[in-house]
């Protein structure tokens, strides 16, 4: 009589692992751009090929398959391991991604993406980043960065956990891209390597 209430128990808690596992994490993040007016801001997103300039953590990003900025086109992200002690060889990769560009729509300020592959636990995910101006329609008004997602749990983290990372990475692509706009409203480029995109 254990057995059999034992194993309807472990069929049971199975079933409920199995149903959590099918359910589908969504949420959004973003980030003010106090600063920058919305159409300045956008030409950083829509350069797909960009994204180590920035988000931190990124080190590489660089074009996989396909046109950059065309819908279908795959972009290759990783990020690098500190680098070994002295006399060590170069850095190796920690962690890597395929994204493709799903739809870019420069009216809207917004683009889509999959992940298609990726050492980092993804399964399906599909994310937008968008940048939406502020209610003032003024020149000097600035804008928000909205990253939305949805996808399937991921292995290895939480939902929270997720949410999380998106947050502190949309707040450092806004922090950036309000550095490069300073710098270039003052004639200087910001870090070296952070230009605007046309």
């Amino acid at each position: 009589m254990e057995t059999k209430e034992a194993a309807a128990a472990e069929q049971l808690q199975q079933q409920q692992q199995l149903e959590q596992e099918q359910e589908q994490w969504r949420g959004a993040v973003e980030a003010a751009l106090p600063s920058t007016p919305a159409s300045a801001a956008w030409p950083h997103i829509a350069s797909f090929c960009a994204l180590h300039r920035y988000l931190p953590g990124i080190d590489v990003c660089e074009l996989a398959a396909g046109d950059d900025g065309q819908p279908g086109c795959v972009r290759y992200v990783a990020s690098l391991a500190p680098a070994p002690a002295a006399g060590g060889a170069g850095r190796e990769v920690a962690s890597w991604a395929r994204e493709e560009l799903l739809e870019i729509d420069g009216g809207a300020r917004r683009l889509a993406y999959a992940v298609v592959g990726s050492s980092m636990g993804f399964g399906r995910y599909v994310a937008s980043m968008a940048v939406v101006a502020d209610e003032d329609e003024s020149a000097a008004a600035g804008c928000r960065l909205v990253w939305a997602f949805e996808c399937d749990p991921v292995q290895g983290w939480s939902l929270d956990g997720l949410l999380g990372y998106l947050d502190g990475g949309v707040k450092a692509i806004a922090a950036r891209i309000e550095e490069a706009e300073a710098a270039a409203a003052a004639g200087a480029p910001a870090g070296g390597d952070v230009v605007a995109a046309a």
